[in-house]
């Protein structure tokens, strides 16, 4: 066993087990190595909501370029601000 790991009594439903299982068999890893990714909330996958944030900033900036409009860039900055302080959580 690793170092800084502990064996855990968890019950997860079956059909949960067949996802976790599938899904690190696609990604050629473990069982754990991909429950513990899971448990940690971390996942490689764009969210919509991340998605239609990042469109919109990109559409600010572009927008504030163009028309020379300062007060659109600073405004994309602060969706920029707002969109990390929600992701770092």
């Amino acid at each position: 066993m690793k170092t800084g790991t502990s064996p855990k009594t968890l019950r997860i439903p079956n059909d949960t087990i067949a996802d976790i299982e599938e899904t690190a068999k696609a990604k050629k890893t473990s069982f754990s190595k991909e429950a513990n990714r899971r448990l940690k909330g971390k996942d490689n996958t764009n969210y919509p909501m991340f998605m239609a944030k990042t469109q919109t900033i990109i559409n600010l900036c572009w927008e504030g370029v163009n028309t020379g409009n300062k007060a659109l860039i600073q405004k994309a900055q602060e969706e920029e601000n707002k969109l990390w302080t929600r992701t770092m959580i």
